[in-house]
């Protein structure tokens, strides 16, 4: 039998759930949280992000300019909610651009990082002080009700929302394939070092001056074999750090099924390999789905003839574009029709609201 209606149901704990359900909380709003890990004993998207927060903007969109705000907004969360990750940190950028190297090097390009592995470890006390229910249950089923939604549960149980928002990332078009094609999936793999590398003094970014991941995924369509890219990162996680970012992606970026952990580690040491600088002994790979889209604007609002069901996924930069948008959205959903409406028009000037919503 379903249970009490809940206000709004968010399905996903990753940094887009989380955050958009403290903005709802703020809002006043009933929030239910369904999270789960993902079936397949791979690790969330979240939990293997670098977490950078550059403070200048890496295009020339208002979408870009908000995101590089996100530093200020991090903070905002700390003081309302106690440590959440956010720090400071020396960049250090590695590529051909000299001057810019230079200029990180020197501290003259604002940079921050949310650690998530102390982000993953926080949430679940933030989110129970701010009155979220959170419960690790996997979604089997939706199905749209009279002025609701009907979510079947993995403990058999039922439950129905008023609203509910897919936040669930690469597991979201499963629960719904009507989702915009734009939203795709790929496969992250990094390498996790259980301590900081000391040789490498003390804690800092090490970034590429452009991801090659961000090309692959502006070309996903056009896929006919899979393909992928290694890019060279380092970054503090927790005690120790993650190293390297390699992004496998099927034809059209669509597929659901995973490529060969083995070799995606193989070809991550190897494009690695030329940092030898870079202690990789004893390390292990981490693989999770990645939800992208390939314009590089997230989904962020209703899901077209769907009344009540709302996306908010596909972030190509989530720890910065998550925290900006969050509370737009939020109001959007959970304000009255004023401040709503106002939501509503910031979103569709910043490129993210989904077409037909």
């Amino acid at each position: 039998m379903p249970g009490a209606p809940a206000g709004v149901v968010i399905i996903g704990g990753g940094v887009a759930g989380a955050l958009l359900a403290l903005a709802l909380r703020d809002q006043g709003a009933a929030v239910r949280l369904l999270d789960a890990a993902p079936a397949d004993g791979s690790s969330s998207a979240t939990a293997i992000s670098y977490g950078a927060l550059p403070g200048w903007p890496l295009a020339p969109t208002p979408l870009a300019r908000l995101a590089a705000t996100a530093s200020q907004r991090w903070r905002e969360l700390e003081r309302c909610h106690g440590p959440l990750g956010w720090q400071r940190r020396s960049l250090r950028l590695q590529g051909g651009n000299l001057a810019l190297a230079g200029a990180a090097r020197l501290g003259l390009l604002p940079f921050a990082q949310v650690d998530t592995a102390l982000f993953g470890a926080r949430m679940p006390l933030v989110l129970a002080a701010a009155g979220v229910a959170v419960q690790s249950l996997r979604v089997l089923a939706l199905e749209a009700l009279d002025g609701g939604w009907q979510l079947q549960l993995s403990d058999g149980s039922c439950c129905i929302a008023a609203q509910v928002v897919l936040a669930a990332g690469a597991h979201g078009r499963a629960l719904w394939p009507g989702l915009l094609e734009r939203l795709r999936r790929s496969w992250a793999s990094v390498l996790h070092l259980a301590q900081w590398p000391e040789v490498l003094g003390p804690a800092a970014a090490w970034l590429p001056q452009g991801f090659a991941r961000v090309g692959l995924e502006c070309h996903a369509a056009a896929l006919q074999q899979p393909a992928w890219v290694v890019d060279p990162g380092l970054v503090p996680w927790g005690a120790g750090a993650l190293v390297g970012q390699h992004t496998w992606m099927a034809p059209g970026g669509m597929s659901t099924a995973a490529p060969s952990e083995s070799l995606c580690e193989a070809q991550l040491r190897q494009a690695l390999a030329a940092r030898p600088q870079w202690p990789m002994e004893g390390a292990v790979v981490r693989q999770a789905a990645v939800a992208f889209c390939s314009s590089g604007a997230p989904l962020v609002g209703p899901v077209a003839e769907a009344p009540g069901l709302w996306v908010f996924s596909g972030f190509s930069a989530a720890f910065s574009q998550v925290p900006v948008l969050a509370p737009w959205l939020a109001m959007r959903i959970a304000a009255p029709a004023g401040p709503a409406a106002a939501a509503q028009r910031q979103l569709q000037q910043l490129g993210v609201w989904p077409a037909g919503g």
